[in-house]
């Protein structure tokens, strides 16, 4: 069975390891442009659906569907991230069926989103659009936040390992142009946003139906 944890030498093993993809797109200011101008016609036109977002609006999943070049473009990058993640057990690249939707998001001064998953998916997808103009004196200021999986690891402070992160999250300071990519499984949210403008993102669920001659059960 392929597998991912780590060998770190002198008998110590990585185990339980959770990959997480973070890359900033090439020429992202130039497709950012497009997708926020057909983003924004959208919200305009339509009030969206209820998701996990307070107070921001959610489009219909069905961006991917959208017919404009930029929309092209992210659906490149998001296959090559996908491919990547679910090739990484297996240590080669190989052909990767799967299946994917997404859906545009838009937050502004105090919108935030719940904490959630998407845990009937393989990979969770974000890319951000547009990060607006954040006031200072908000440390965790419309962050990301991706919390530790394991249960166990968020037992009382006075159990905390020093020097680990057993049980601490991972917070995100996102960029346009930024793709994450992480299990559906893992919980997350996303702190509120205080600021000028508009927070922007699209977020893509993917199913992988076959890799290579593997088929997920």
């Amino acid at each position: 069975m392929a597998n991912i944890d780590v060998q770190l030498g002198s008998g110590i093993i990585l185990f339980f390891a959770t990959p997480v993809f973070m890359r900033e797109a090439p020429d992202a200011e130039t497709v950012n442009k497009g997708l926020r101008q057909a983003i924004l016609k959208e919200e305009a036109e339509d009030k969206g659906i209820p998701g996990s977002s307070v107070s921001g609006w959610q489009s219909v999943p069905k961006v991917l569907e959208w017919p404009i070049p930029e929309i092209a473009t992210m659906r490149e990058l998001i296959e090559d991230a996908v491919v990547q993640m679910a090739c990484l057990p297996y240590k080669e690249t190989m052909p990767v069926e799967y299946r994917a939707y997404a859906w545009a998001n838009v937050n502004r001064n105090g919108n935030y989103n719940r904490v959630h998953n998407h845990g009937d998916i393989h990979w969770a997808c974000v890319y951000y659009v547009d990060c607006g103009e954040p006031e200072t004196g908000h440390p965790m200021n419309g962050q990301i936040e991706l919390r530790d999986p394991r249960p166990g690891a968020t037992a009382g402070s006075e159990y905390r390992y020093p020097g680990y992160t057993f049980g601490h999250g991972l917070l995100i300071d996102p960029k346009p142009g930024m793709l994450l990519v992480f299990p559906g499984w893992v919980e997350h949210f996303v702190h509120p946003f205080f600021g000028k403008g508009e927070r922007i993102s699209i977020a893509v669920n993917v199913v992988i139906e076959r890799v290579g001659e593997t088929v997920p059960y």
